[in-house]
């Protein structure tokens, strides 16, 4: 394991997930590119939702109070029953066209959707829940990465105050925790071949990040979240854009 690249792994999970505990997204993508430079893009899936996980299960105390959990089983039931078709997908597919394709859709649902809130509408309801849900789903089991889909949902339906924070934490602990439980049956290539040492170091800035997260958090308004969002949203479909065109490349 090159040092450098670990303690870059470490300083990433600890931004992570204090923007976990901010604006309740942007784990996967600050974290996952950081890991693959560790331990491979097939296990920056694994390691990325396990200690994603991890991290929401520290924040929920904090945030309890504030969940919207009809809204939450809206969203979580579809998103779990994509799992297993999304890692299927990701098997079955190449990997790099598929990490394009997303990227591109993504960043187009996030321009379509900042379009259709302009006029400061919601257009929220079952419909909309349920296909973000499962887009969700599919993005995060076959690319590990959700947050595009998270962001433009939450654009869409004006969901941007403290129960969207709140809400993201159990909703990550059940796809996350889903995936980590799931992989090893469906696609059980890729897991790091790590010392037990880095395991237990690489919790540390887990809770470190989400300490950080809480410090900040109330300093945060409703207009940094929408922005936080949209910019999040955007460069998590590029980073998937370059990340399969550098695979297809390479």
């Amino acid at each position: 394991m090159d040092l450098l690249s670990f303690v870059v792994a470490l300083v990433a999970v600890c931004i992570g997930a204090a923007g976990q505990r901010m604006i309740g997204m942007g784990w996967g993508l600050v974290v996952t590119p950081a890991i693959a430079l560790v331990g491979g893009p097939l296990a920056a899936v694994l390691v990325v939702n396990l200690y994603g996980a991890i991290a929401c299960i520290i924040i929920l105390p904090k945030v309890w109070r504030d969940i919207d959990w009809r809204r939450l089983l809206w969203i979580a039931i579809p998103a779990l029953a994509l799992m297993v078709p999304g890692l299927l997908l990701a098997r079955g597919l190449d990997t790099d066209l598929l990490r394009i394709a997303v990227g591109a859709i993504a960043i187009a649902g996030v321009v379509v959707s900042v379009a259709f809130t302009s006029a400061a509408r919601a257009h929220d309801g079952p419909g909309l829940r349920i296909a973000a849900g499962t887009a969700i789903g599919l993005l995060n089991a076959s690319v590990g990465m959700g947050a595009p889909a998270v962001g433009a949902y939450s654009l869409l339906s004006g969901w941007q105050d403290r129960t969207f924070v709140a809400t993201m934490q159990p909703f990550w602990v059940l796809i996350s925790g889903a995936i980590v439980v799931v992989r090893p049956f469906v696609a059980p290539e890729g897991s790091p071949d790590w010392p037990l040492w880095a395991w237990f170091v690489l919790a540390l800035p887990v809770l470190a990040g989400v300490l950080l997260g809480n410090r900040l958090a109330h300093l945060v308004s409703a207009r940094v979240v929408r922005s936080a969002i949209i910019v999040l949203s955007v460069l998590g479909g590029a980073a998937l854009i370059v990340t399969g065109a550098t695979g297809l490349l390479g």
